[in-house]
């Protein structure tokens, strides 16, 4: 089911203060717990950013880690989290507030557990809001201090629209209760982010943890679901298995996307929002300062519902301080300074008029009768004359003016990038800080050999690092902090160091571009997309040296095959011999033009292979061949063609209705059985029989920047290759699971730098590397 989330404190790169959201995804072993949503308030303690990281993690990975039923480990959650906070205040004496709230959504089942101070509010079915912890309004009121204590567990079954807004206590000073439960109960998917602005901009604050959640039914087939029409994006469903266009699956750690819907003013007999401010909501009555509220507030207590609202004065967005100070102040000042020296000024109207007005009463006036039409001779203007120049005290008035200008705009201008400085110093100084926070917690992560948290942890702490870089630049500390960090990730996450990447196999000239490389035995092609050729080379009997340097070219642009010019090549495949129909083993090559040749290097050379259909085809990118078969990736047309062995007449679509498939930026494609799809934004796919199987990469290491070629393995090598061109490595992972498994980089320097494509020959247990213009032949480290 969709779930809208927005955050009611602002952070730094997407990252609210004090809040967790986690929707793993469905090949993961954590999405048999569901998604998790956390919120933290500490106030009072010391080192309260590094304090609220370590519980924010704590709990998510006691969430995951945990045995036993739902209630259970929500619960073990909460406990986790109440026990690093004690231990925390049980030496303070000085007056502090701590606040959790932890929810788990399974299935149809949301479960709401919480520590201390926070509160959450959430909608029943019948549309009335409950308070959690049922007394946390009355404690409120009588001004009684929150203890540590553990509420009691909540359990809902989510079979209509649920909201939910779980915040610090301090909301509870900031905004009165009323406007907070009306916010609930009215909020929905397209208000969400609008819900959030409205209690912050009462607040008059962004610094206070919150979240509002909006969780809607699985939509019926067919009905497009809310954030299609508004433009709001939602976290996806932890059971779905449709990520054909949301691209990778959420990261683990990973704050859910938010984007703002366009703001379009209400037309037509709409609920007022909550959180308007235009009709401000009826004080609490004097006696509820002394009677505890109820635990359920229903809509009918809060607002009138169907009441047209009054327009709405336009929000103000909060400022920086220095927009509305500094800055105001200099402006106020210099303009005070201009109506001063204009004060000083002559009179140039008067000089200018009277010598004009003395030359028009001298000349002849023409007559010009009704009804005849106006001249369209413009008459001649008069030379300028300018004022006499100022002498004396006055010129020293107005050059000294002119100096002050001058010497204040630097000042001005100065002071305005000091500001900004100084607030993005903060800000990477906050970033710092966020990533001490998650490297703490994964060293935690290691003392308990959990690889994968460690892996998740580690990355989001370099990312935070990298960030306060690009900010502030490097300092000692951030340079400190990223050399533990790399230290420990690369234990966890098996980076093997390929030391024989020193000489390359072969060394393309700089006026050639290899794309792609096909190696059968000891024969090596090579598509050269620098001077459109197909290139062929031949090991010698070690298998490590050319026969010759020089290569044959076998195929270019141009030539004529069988009658048909050639076009430019894009694509390699092995067709291996079909019994009954051809002997020989071949290769072939696709062109832009939609044809395929063949080469056979013992026997026919090239020739053309004629297809009756081939001018259905709207653009072939990819060819693939699997026991005889040809398989024909058409970007254009969205589908895969299958050509029977020897067979090339009668193709038969791969994809049946309704499966829907996007080639566009398809990268490779490689078939075992199955037919696996690599995208260019690193994003793999796997179909089995025309229909998707739900197979992700493990999210635990950095998802590929960039994805150049993919080879999967077969014949017992139960591992995917993936090729990473921008950080320049390979990823090596399980292909049954997803499970990350080690990747490879350069020992030293770059030859990995462009990396494009590889080739795994596992009968003589070697790889080959094409990066740049250098071909590398390489032993498998495993």
């Amino acid at each position: 089911m969709p779930i809208y989330v927005s955050y009611l404190a602002e952070g730094s790169d997407e990252v609210s203060t004090g809040v967790r959201a986690v929707v793993p995804v469905e090949s993961s072993p954590q999405a048999q717990r569901g998604a998790f949503f956390a919120l933290v308030d500490l106030y009072g303690l010391p080192d309260v950013e590094l304090l609220t990281e370590r519980v924010l993690s704590a709990m998510q990975r006691t969430y995951y880690s945990e045995r036993g039923t739902q209630s259970q480990v929500i619960t073990e959650t909460a406990r986790r989290a109440q026990a690093i906070i004690a231990a925390e205040v049980e030496r303070l004496s000085t007056p502090w507030r701590a606040g959790v709230v932890c929810a788990g959504i399974l299935a149809d089942r949301l479960a709401l557990i919480g520590v201390g101070s926070a509160f959450a509010l959430l909608t029943n079915e019948d549309g009335s809001v409950s308070v959690f912890p049922p007394d946390r309004l009355a404690m409120h009121q009588r001004g009684e201090p929150t203890a540590l204590t553990l509420w009691p567990l909540h359990r809902q079954k989510l079979s209509a629209s649920t909201a939910m807004l779980a915040a610090s206590g301090a909301w509870l000073d900031l905004v009165p209760i009323r406007t907070l439960a009306g916010t609930v109960a009215y909020v929905e998917a397209e208000t969400c982010i609008d819900a959030a602005d409205g209690l912050r901009e009462q607040a008059g604050r962004n610094d206070t943890p919150g979240l509002i959640m909006v969780i809607e039914p699985d939509p019926a087939p067919g009905a497009s679901s809310p954030a299609s029409s508004s433009g709001e994006a939602t976290l996806p469903p932890p059971s779905s298995t449709d990520r054909s266009a949301g691209g990778l699956p959420t990261a683990l750690n990973a704050s859910p996307p938010l984007v703002r819907a366009p703001d379009v003013p209400p037309t037509g007999d709409v609920r007022p929002a909550a959180f308007s401010t235009a009709e401000p909501l009826p004080d609490v009555p004097e006696r509820a300062r002394f009677e505890a509220p109820p635990n359920r507030l229903h809509p009918s207590d809060i607002v009138s519902p169907r009441v047209k609202p009054a327009e709405q004065p336009a929000k103000r967005p909060l400022q920086p301080p220095w927009r509305g100070g500094l800055a105001a102040a200099f402006v106020s000042r210099l303009a005070l300074l201009r109506e001063f020296a204009a004060s000083m000024l002559p009179e140039r109207t008067q000089a200018l008029a009277t010598p004009l007005m003395a030359e028009a009463s001298s000349s002849t006036a023409v007559p010009v009768s009704p009804s005849s039409p106006p001249s369209k001779v413009r008459p001649a203007l008069e030379a300028l004359v300018l004022p006499p120049p100022a002498t004396g005290g006055r010129a020293r008035l107005f050059i000294t003016l002119a100096v002050i200008l001058l010497c204040l705009i630097p000042a001005v201008v100065g002071t305005l990038y000091w500001r900004q400085a100084a607030v993005g110093a903060a800000e990477a100084e906050q970033l710092v800080k966020l990533a001490e926070a998650r490297y703490a917690t994964a060293v935690q992560a290691l003392d308990q050999e959990d690889t994968t948290a460690a892996r998740a942890l580690l990355t989001e702490a370099a990312a935070f690092v990298r960030r306060a870089e690009e900010i502030s630049g490097r300092t000692e500390r951030s340079a400190e902090l990223m050399q533990l960090i790399e230290r420990d990730r690369m234990a966890v996450e098996r980076i093997t160091f390929l030391y024989g990447l020193t000489i390359p196999l072969i060394a393309f000239p700089p006026e050639r571009a290899p794309q792609q490389l096909m190696v059968i035995g000891p024969d090596i092609y090579i598509l050269d997309s620098g001077r459109n050729e197909i290139l062929y080379y031949r090991l010698g009997p070690d298998g490590e040296s050319l026969t010759s340097p020089d290569a044959q070219i076998v195929l270019r642009m141009g030539d004529t095959v069988g009658g048909v010019t050639v076009g430019m090549p894009i694509d390699l495949a092995w067709q291996p011999p079909i019994p009954g129909y051809d002997d020989k083993s071949s290769l072939l090559v696709l062109d832009d033009n939609n044809r395929i040749f063949r080469y056979n290097h013992q026997v026919d050379g090239a020739s053309f292979l004629r297809f009756g259909d081939g001018s259905q085809w709207i653009k072939a990118t990819q060819i693939e061949t699997y026991l005889g078969r040809l398989y024909v990736a058409d970007e254009g047309a969205n589908q895969i063609y299958r050509y029977e062995a020897g067979n090339y007449s009668n193709p038969i679509a791969w994809f049946q209705a309704p499966t829907l498939v996007n080639l566009s930026n398809l990268a490779a494609m490689r078939i075992d059985g199955d037919i696996w799809l690599l995208y260019k934004d690193g994003k793999v796919v796997r179909y089995r029989s025309g229909e998707q199987l739900p197979f992700g990469l493990d999210n635990s290491i950095a998802p590929p920047a960039e994805g150049t070629d993919l080879w999967v393995g077969q014949d017992g090598d139960d591992a995917i290759y993936l090729v990473d061109r921008l950080l320049e490595r390979i990823l090596v992972f399980d292909k049954e699971t997803g499970a990350y498994l080690e990747q490879f980089q350069a020992a030293e320097s770059a030859p990995l730098h462009n990396l494009k494509a590889i080739f795994v020959d596992r009968a003589h247990n070697v790889q080959y590397i094409l990066a740049g213009n250098n071909l590398f032949q390489e032993r498998l480290p495993r």
